[in-house]
């Protein structure tokens, strides 16, 4: 296998611009699927199975009374042990109760493992271990079982170097290929490591591991081959975090299945995936409900957010099991929390996962010492919290839920396996710089984020199916959706990223909290939200922070079909909201301290349909500055789900009907359709004929509608009541009032509820 030093493409901007004309149906045939596979690695004809009749080989026959071999090639047995010196090809086959094949050739070349069925247990070591070799291929033969288990402790020759962790190790390029089974039993760590590469072109291959399944440290490439993991820690892994070019997974084709208790793909920095079929389980899973603390809110204005409580040093936290999103609101709150271990400079510059396994083991037990602190698990004396605000849980309620596995053999130094203590992260596929995909099925059911990058996040295509207990799509800079048939089952939040952009492809997300959330906090940030203007805060450090966040994420939609069912949010951005092209679909949130559209900057609607409905408790329309006509109807109650709305034209002629899936009571509705100063009529209620995808009928016929309202439009952007077109939105509290308590929305902005005022003769049946 030939290496590639090269400079990582950024494949964002590439897929983007290969596929915003393209439908997700050909999402691959307008990419170079072997120049991004060639950036990582570069596939040898050896690397693929051949058959070995005709070559010269040495056939090494294993039994424990007695191994012997028959050929020209280096071999030395000692007992039950076999030791390989040259390059070659061995044809093994029989079993050892209890012993080890070694490679440590003297020569140039590869050495070719040809498993015809065997059966290798050790009780002191590895089973294979590749200790030099340009290169080692393992074979699999066609209708051969192979049963590998190392040892549950390692006994080595030279204590200072115990590298050797996994069933097959090795330390130089190592390939498997071939159509027959192979199964590895890591008792001690892992069950595949390469210190190098390590490529699968074949074969049926089952792992268990007590910690990380497959590991390629280098680099992990995979196409034709079935891989099923069971691991407590990662299931597959590129490790290395010191060479910027390597640490990169190749997804090409093949089919994954991984179940473990750390991430089931990780790489330390690019993992791109073509084809193939993925199914991924973290931890016991997504949880059967997902609940975010601001749920209890109701329509009608609800319960308050109460009082938080103070945190201060002393107080008992469960940080390990926090996620990704509340570690980041922790660390953004501290400060107004009245927190009084300042870790700034220790922090600075680690990842989620490095800042929670500090926060784990330098703080946690130091602030349990003072006991009964304010945020202990106990309510404490005279607070109140949120009717359904979530705590970190109890040590006993943690006996009920998946603990997060101590991450075993992750130090990658040549000369040391030592254990490092930290919590595993629980993601589906992570990667640490960019993750990229081009095509695939992949099915994942999470703890954490179902898909994470440190970096970007680009989907070109495949089909998605997503559960997790936090984000569906999560990435720290930027998400593209440019194809794809994405489908999020149950998340915290659906969708998040410091910019988002989608052009292409069908999404359908249901989410706890926000349904697209651009540079947003998840629920700790919204749980302490009201920490984040305080009377330390000056007026130029809010305008500075409102200048900072302006430049900050964007929500782009200039295609393809997204559908949101939220319990907080919407669509929410930090900053701005552009479409120009699509279907966004909203439905939710029905309590009214979040709302469908939410956003601190401006929201421009220059193209496609926008159909989103929900509560009134924060009702946003589009920025005046917008191309597109829209408006926005305030009901005098709450409709339940399903009651229709219909728009229809001076001539009777549908523009949109709408039976929101949710209850609601405010829906604002953008359709090129809608004209400037034409007569349009927008009726509720009533019967329906016709059917419904995802809540909107075609061509149907509305009988016996509850109520109408008929006007003509003078604006961009309009706003009905019952009683026809006001000024304003029409609702109880206004838009923007939790921004205005996080530090944004509609208030932040200067806006200012106003009383709705009937401005032209409207009528109202």
């Amino acid at each position: 296998m030939k290496k590639k030093i090269v400079i990582p493409l950024i494949l964002s901007a590439v897929l983007i611009a290969a596929g915003c004309n393209d439908k997700s149906s050909s999402e691959t045939s307008s990419l170079d699927t072997e120049a991004l596979i060639s950036q990582y690695v570069d596939y040898d004809s050896e690397d693929y199975y051949t058959s070995w009749e005709g070559d010269i080989f040495t056939k090494i026959t294993l039994n424990d009374e007695a191994t012997t071999f028959d050929g020209s090639g280096g071999v030395i047995i000692n007992g039950q042990n076999v030791e390989i010196h040259t390059s070659g090809t061995y044809v093994l086959e029989g079993s050892l109760s209890d012993g080890q094949i070694k490679v440590n050739t003297e020569d140039t070349g590869n050495v070719r493992l040809i498993l015809n069925g065997v059966d290798i247990t050790s009780s002191t070591n590895a089973t294979i271990n590749i200790e030099q070799s340009d290169k080692t291929i393992i074979s699999l033969e066609k209708g051969k079982e192979n049963n590998l288990t190392d040892a549950t402790s390692y006994v080595y020759e030279d204590e200072s170097n115990t590298e050797v962790g996994a069933a097959i190790f090795s330390k130089d390029d190592l390939v498997i290929n071939g159509t027959g089974v192979l199964t590895v039993n890591g008792q001690y760590k892992d069950g595949i490591t390469s210190r190098d590469d390590l490529i699968i072109t074949g074969g049926t291959i089952n792992v268990t591991a007590v910690d990380d399944g497959v590991v390629g440290r280098d680099v992990f490439a995979m196409s034709n081959a079935t891989v099923n993991i069971t691991a407590d820690g990662d299931g597959v892994k590129s490790s290395n975090d010191e060479d910027a070019n390597q640490g990169n997974i190749v997804l090409e084709s093949g089919y994954l299945t991984v179940v473990a208790q750390g991430d089931g793909i990780q790489a330390e920095k690019e993992i791109i995936v073509i084809d193939g079929e993925y199914s991924i389980k973290t931890g016991n899973g997504s949880p059967e409900v997902v609940s975010s603390p601001e749920s209890g809110m109701g329509m009608g204005g609800g319960q308050g957010i109460g009082t938080i409580p103070e945190m201060g040093a002393g107080m008992g936290m469960d940080f390990s099991s926090m996620t990704d999103a509340e570690v980041e609101a922790f660390v953004e709150n501290m400060e107004h929390m009245n927190f009084q271990i300042d870790i700034t400079t220790e922090i600075e510059g680690m990842t989620t996962d490095e800042i929670r396994e500090y926060l784990t083991t330098a703080l946690e037990s130091r602030m349990r010492q003072g006991g009964g602190g304010a945020m202990d698990r106990g309510m404490p004396e005279n607070r109140e919290l949120p009717e359904d605000g979530q705590l970190p849980p109890s040590e006993e309620q943690q006996d009920s839920k998946t603990k997060a596995p101590v991450e075993r053999n992750t130090e990658e130094d040549n000369n040391a396996n030592t254990s490092t203590v930290e919590t595993a992260s629980q993601k589906g596929i992570k990667a640490g710089t960019n993750l990229n995909i081009v095509g695939s099925t992949i099915t994942v059911d999470a703890v954490e984020d179902a898909l994470h990058s440190n970096g970007d996040l680009t989907i070109h295509g495949g089909e998605e199916t997503l559960s997790t207990g936090d984000d569906g799509i999560h990435a720290d800079g930027n998400v593209f959706i440019a194809g794809g048939d994405i489908k999020i089952l149950k998340s915290l939040e659906g969708i998040e990223g410091t910019n988002i952009e989608i052009s292409d492809g069908s999404i359908h997300l249901k989410s706890a909290d926000d349904g697209v959330n651009v540079n947003g906090g998840s629920d700790m940030n919204e749980m302490f939200g009201a920490f984040e203007q305080t009377s330390a805060t000056t007026e130029t450090e809010e305008l500075e922070e409102a200048g900072n966040t302006i430049e900050d994420g964007q929500l782009t939609i200039s295609g393809g079909y997204l559908y949101v069912d939220a319990d907080g949010d919407g669509l929410d951005s930090n900053t701005n909201i552009t479409m120009t092209g699509g279907t966004a679909i909203v439905y939710g949130p029905t309590e009214s301290m979040n709302g469908t559209l939410d956003y601190d900057g401006t929201f421009l609607m220059q193209g496609g349909t926008l159909i989103a409905s929900g509560s009134a408790g924060m009702p946003l329309g589009v920025s005046d500055e917008s191309t597109q006509n829209t408006i926005m109807m305030t009901f005098d109650e709450t409709l339940e789900a399903n009651t229709p709305v219909t728009m229809t034209n001076a001539d009777g002629e549908q523009i949109i009907t709408v039976a929101p899936e949710k209850m609601y009571q405010m829906i604002v509705i953008s359709s090129p359709d809608l004209e400037l100063n034409a007569e349009a009529t927008l009726s509720h209620g009533g019967t329906l004929t016709s059917e419904a995808v995802d809540g909107i009928y075609t061509n149907a016929t509305t009988t016996d509608p509850t109520g109408s309202v008929t006007y003509s439009p003078t604006a961009v952007m309009t706003y009905l009541n019952s009683n026809g077109v006001t000024e304003e939105s029409s609702s109880m509290m206004g838009g923007g009032m939790k921004g205005n308590m996080q530090g944004g929305g509609a208030f932040g902005r200067g806006q200012e509820w106003q009383q709705p005022e009937t401005t032209e003769d409207a009528t109202n049946e």
